[in-house]
């Protein structure tokens, strides 16, 4: 057996074993999220909610992915002038394909899409869909901190944690901005002083700072405050709306909630999907729901938040596959061609 083909098949175990632990962790949080829930009172929840929210759902979808795809556009302009409408259809495969593959693969998919479909160098497109994530890292934060900070139901003592957590994310924000507009300086500062702490691996420094070159490279269209305030406030945008959507899910349960809420839960959600987990996530979303009603002390049913949490995570992610695989079928691309592209470009 050959070097390659043994890197080859350590390669497939670890994928394999990641699907594995994803698809029992997603079991048992699944479980865990229906421990205080009454059948009875799930359906219902189900039966007695207001699915006249539905099209607004659907709406709010639709500019959460456009934005999305008008913001990736700036981030590749200086490489090659794409329409909004180019890059949504990449856009909405790459997320499809996030929701049925295992391990983020779909991003690996927007990369061999748009190479593929426009000829943008691969590199290229991986290093603005780095600044993508760190763009959404910045937005998330600010708008979690607002969330905790102006939550009218927070308790006391959740209060002060809102404040030390705002002044934590301001801290992130305001690093991550100097990232943006003071890239090179930023990266020769963080080299010098990781020099001097011996211990880190090696490994981990490497993939640090291949990541910060990686978004250093989609830098290129970010060299202009104007630039970088736009997609900040497009980012904010975004998960506003993400946040927003939660909110009427949860008030089609009769979950009584506010703008607030849905801050905090677009905050505990992005961290909640860092966990290795079924494609979709399931299970996770829903336990995010309820730490979002524990972080409030607010006590709603259990089968109403749980009903909720199904309702928006299907209602975001049922038409986002079927229109990233109709795409897919315009394209003339398979599903399984794609996961084999992704898999060797994520090796």
């Amino acid at each position: 057996m050959t070097f390659d083909q043994t890197s080859a098949d350590m390669a497939s175990m670890k994928r394999r074993i990641l699907i594995l632990l994803g698809i029992a962790v997603s079991i048992a949080a699944m479980a865990w999220s229906m421990r205080n829930v009454r059948m009875a009172d799930l359906k219902a929840g189900v039966l007695g909610a207001d699915y006249s929210t539905l099209p607004l759902l659907l709406l709010q979808l639709f500019v959460f992915y456009w934005l999305k795809a008008l913001r990736w556009k700036w981030l590749l302009r200086p490489t090659k002038e794409l329409t909004t409408a180019q890059l949504f259809r990449p856009v909405m495969i790459g997320f499809a394909a996030n929701s049925v593959l295992p391990a983020h693969l779909g991003e690996f998919v927007r990369v061999y899409v748009v190479n593929r479909r426009h000829g943008v160098p691969s590199g290229t497109v991986l290093s603005t869909i780095v600044l993508e994530r760190i763009l959404d890292v910045i937005a998330i934060l600010l708008l979690f901190g607002v969330g905790l900070l102006y939550a009218p139901s927070m308790p006391p003592e959740y209060q002060q944690g809102a404040v030390i957590f705002a002044g934590l994310a301001s801290a992130v924000v305001l690093v991550a901005s100097i990232y943006l507009i003071w890239t090179d300086w930023f990266i020769r500062t963080i080299e010098k002083l990781l020099s001097f702490v011996p211990f880190l691996p090696a490994g981990l420094t490497r993939k640090l700072f291949d990541l910060l070159r990686q978004g250093a490279a989609g830098l290129h269209s970010m060299r202009s405050i104007r630039t970088v305030l736009l997609a900040l406030l497009n980012s904010l945008a975004q998960w506003s709306l993400n946040g927003l959507s939660a909110v009427m899910a949860l008030r089609a349960f009769q979950v009584d909630v506010d703008f607030s809420t849905g801050l905090i839960l677009t905050g505990i959600t992005a961290f909640g999907v860092m966990i290795p987990a079924a494609p979709g996530y399931f299970g996770v979303i829903q336990l995010c729901f309820e730490a979002a009603m524990q972080a409030q002390k607010l006590q709603p049913p259990a089968a109403l938040v749980f009903g909720a949490s199904v309702y928006s995570q299907l209602a975001g992610m049922v038409p986002v596959v079927l229109t990233g695989f109709y795409f897919l079928y315009k394209d003339h691309l398979s599903l399984s061609g794609l996961q084999q592209a992704a898999e060797e470009r994520n090796d």
